[in-house]
């Protein structure tokens, strides 16, 4: 008998159609799985008494990582919705941090900015408001020198050193990496100390640029009283020569305003010798009176040109500091509990769903494939048997009319000149009803009535037929009962006029 039982090839169409045929039941397999797994995860997070926010590999979130070769890589992270709390509670304070540090050292920027910007101010001020450097005329200077000697009494001034000017600048503090070496040469010129004085030569330089005598300058050449000091330092010179002398130069364009200079010089000469008379006895004397040197003029212009771009340079590099200043923030963000319960929740139900699905496909398949039913009448492999019809009347394909009608048509000419047709099956008439229903039709056209339904067994009516017809079903025969049926026919001797299939 094995050597009519072929390997049966898997029919996918078939089996993907038998599968359809139990949708219901797989659906509902599916549905039970992911209930009860639901069901599970429900009890685990909600009735077991564990904290679902201590629930390791809850949240995930990007960290940058230091790596050995000292790279910053961003690495995942996994953690408990309260690991990731902590770690965003950090970050947003290390951001808190990070933006008051900025903060901070943009402000000292900016107050450095508006220091320069002062500067450049007064410097174009006075370069716009300048005598010498705006003059295209010869200038004149006049020289007077001073010599103080100490009178012989008890409370003389004694000649001790002091700073000439004791105001320094306040230098802004910065990081020394970002300081260009301009401005470092420019902070220590700031700063730099000028040479020391005596106490005369401290006085009398005080005395000089008060603000009486700047006014009197002023208005003796004619200049608005809001003149910058620089702007009358540049015309009233003061020269320390030693401890006890030193020279005053006077500048003008014309001769007329250097005398005009000259004589509030005699007002400050007076008071002067008043503040010192009971110290020292000061003697003055002009040493030249002449034109000045048109290099000077230039050399000046050239040095206050040089000193204007060197402050609009600083200015510039501080703007540029100030867009430099780092602000690296770690992203933080925000996560909803009771979103990851929802997401927990649903990833278990449809995991159980899919399990289930999974489970009760391979159960069916199992079955498709290990039961042993006839499923498709290729599995029949005998030469002389005949397909008289193929009507898929089965659990998941229905009957054919053209089918049915083929078997209507076959049965008539097979059968026309027999006297009596024997229809055998291993399955119960219940089962074939319409595959008899369709023979009988087809016999009572060619007007015979002996019609008698046998199971394979009954080989005394099978051997006294005088036709014989196979009706098997699709997914119900069991594939080894036919081929036993067929070969125990052939062995008779008895012809069969073809196989139906239902």
């Amino acid at each position: 008998m094995n050597q009519y039982k072929e390997d049966v090839e898997i029919d996918l169409v078939r089996l993907f159609k038998y599968l359809l045929s139990k949708s219901r039941m797989l659906l509902l397999i599916g549905l039970v799985f992911g209930l009860a797994s639901l069901s599970y995860k429900y009890y685990d997070v909600e009735l077991s008494g564990r904290s679902f926010a201590d629930e390791p590999n809850l949240v995930s979130y990007e960290k940058n990582v230091k790596q050995p070769n000292g790279t910053v890589k961003a690495e995942k992270q996994k953690a408990s919705y309260n690991q990731f709390l902590s770690e965003m509670e950090r970050r947003e304070k290390n951001n808190e941090v990070q933006k008051s540090l900025a903060s901070y050292e943009k402000a000292t920027i900016n107050s450095e900015i508006k220091v320069l910007e002062n500067e450049l101010k007064e410097q174009q001020k006075y370069m716009e408001n300048s005598v010498l450097l705006n003059s295209d005329k010869v200038c004149f200077e006049a020289v007077h020198y001073y010599l103080a000697s100490e009178k012989g009494v008890k409370n003389s001034i004694k000649l001790q050193p002091v700073i000439k000017n004791k105001y320094v600048p306040a230098v802004p503090q910065v990081q020394p990496a970002k300081k260009s070496k301009s401005e470092v040469n420019d902070d220590a010129e700031i700063i730099k100390l000028e040479d020391k004085d005596s106490s005369l030569i401290s006085f009398a330089r005080t005395l000089l640029y008060t603000d009486k005598f700047k006014n009197e300058f002023s208005s003796a050449l004619g200049l608005s009283e809001d003149s910058s000091d620089k702007l009358i330092e540049e015309l009233v010179t003061i020269n320390k020569i030693d401890d006890i002398s030193f020279s005053i130069s006077l500048k003008a364009t014309t001769r007329d305003e250097v005398l005009k200079l000259q004589k509030v010089l005699t007002q400050y000469d007076s008071e002067l010798t008043a503040f010192l008379k009971n110290e020292y006895e000061i003697n003055t004397d002009e040493i030249s009176f002449a034109k000045v040197k048109p290099a000077y003029v230039e050399s000046l212009r050239e040095h206050e040109n040089q000193k204007l771009n060197s402050l609009l340079i600083r200015i510039e590099n501080k703007k540029e500091e100030l867009n430099d200043v780092p602000l690296e923030l770690e992203p933080v963000s925000s996560v909803d509990l009771n979103k990851l319960k929802l997401k927990k929740y649903a990833i278990f139900a449809f995991g159980g769903l899919a399990v289930g699905l999974f489970i009760a496909l391979g159960a069916f398949t199992c079955v498709y494939l290990f039961d042993g039913r006839l499923h498709d009448p290729e599995n029949l492999m005998f030469d002389d048997l005949k397909t008289l019809a193929c009507v898929h009347d089965s659990s998941y394909s229905k009957a054919s009319a053209d089918e049915i009608q083929k078997l209507n048509e076959s049965v008539e000419v097979l059968c026309k000149d027999k006297k009596s047709v024997t229809l055998v099956s291993t399955l119960n008439e219940s089962e074939i009803v319409n595959v008899i229903s369709v023979i009988k039709d087809a016999l009572a056209a060619n007007g015979i009535s002996a019609f008698t339904i046998v199971k394979p067994q009954n080989m005394k009516s099978i051997s006294e037929a005088d036709a014989l017809i196979l009706a098997e079903k699709i997914d119900r025969s069991k594939l080894d009962d036919v081929i036993g049926e067929i070969v125990q026919i052939k062995n008779i001797k008895k012809d069969i006029l073809g196989i139906v299939f239902a």
